[in-house]
């Protein structure tokens, strides 16, 4: 088995791919950016200006959770742009709703049902309890709750849809249960190339977000290639295909 690359290494590939590739990237990264913010807007507008019905409310949430989902194959569909690019194949950020979009949704709902368990705690607090008062240490823990949770299934599943993705011969539990075992020795690699990022971040915010444009498939890239990494597969991407 080949040694693992070091963070350094890992954004050296990722440089030498956006090559000559980053205004298509920019562009893809734009164009699901806008897609997931004016689809939702209008959901958002609605709750926001209407004094709904519990009827018109619970259309609302479903709506909501209807959008998220198709918004993540989307996402999914832009974590395969970098896998090609990566391997240095063609680049089809709209794939996942055109070819076996049935394995895609499945696979996304999956992750979406963890995501919202981990985050229950926090809605349960934010509906139910008041930062204040006698219930501020209820909803408190269960912030806290929330956020232990959600560090977990960050760290747990990062490779998971990357999986679904690249390894058609699983099935999508199959792949989670597959992401798990990668993960083992890895997650302290995985924390680093995040936390390498803050700085970056912090920039994005001071610059309106306008720096996410270059920032965002700079960052999808390297966590790509150390999804490859993992994989083994790293190695042989260096050659021209």
């Amino acid at each position: 088995m080949n040694p693992k690359k070091k963070s350094k290494e890992l954004k050296r590939i990722s440089r030498e791919n956006l090559n000559g590739r980053y205004r298509l990237s920019m562009s893809v990264f734009l164009t699901v950016t806008l897609i997931n913010l004016f689809s939702d807007l209008p959901f958002t507008y609605l709750l926001g200006n209407v004094y709904a019905t519990k009827v018109q409310t619970v259309i609302y949430y479903i709506a909501e959770v209807l959008l998220s989902i198709v918004v993540g194959v989307l996402q999914m569909g832009l974590i395969r742009f970098h896998l090609n690019m990566a391997r240095k194949k063609e680049c089809d950020v709209f794939y996942c709703f055109m070819n076996h979009s049935n394995r895609y949704f499945g696979a996304y709902i999956i992750y979406y049902a963890i995501s919202m368990i981990a985050k229950a705690p926090f809605l349960v607090a934010r509906n139910l309890f008041n930062l204040s008062g006698d219930t501020m240490g209820i909803a408190i823990a269960l912030y806290a709750a929330s956020a232990v949770l959600s560090f977990i299934v960050l760290v747990l599943f990062p490779f998971y849809l990357y999986l679904v993705l690249s390894r058609d011969d699983l099935s999508v539990f199959a792949c989670l249960t597959h992401a798990i075992k990668l993960i083992r020795g890895n997650i302290l690699r995985v924390i680093y190339i995040n936390v390498s990022f803050i700085g970056m971040l912090v920039l994005c915010v001071l610059s309106l977000g306008i720096g996410l444009l270059w920032v965002e498939p700079y960052y999808e890239q390297t966590f790509t290639n150390l999804f490859l990494d993992v994989t083994g597969e790293l190695p042989a991407v260096d050659c021209a295909v």
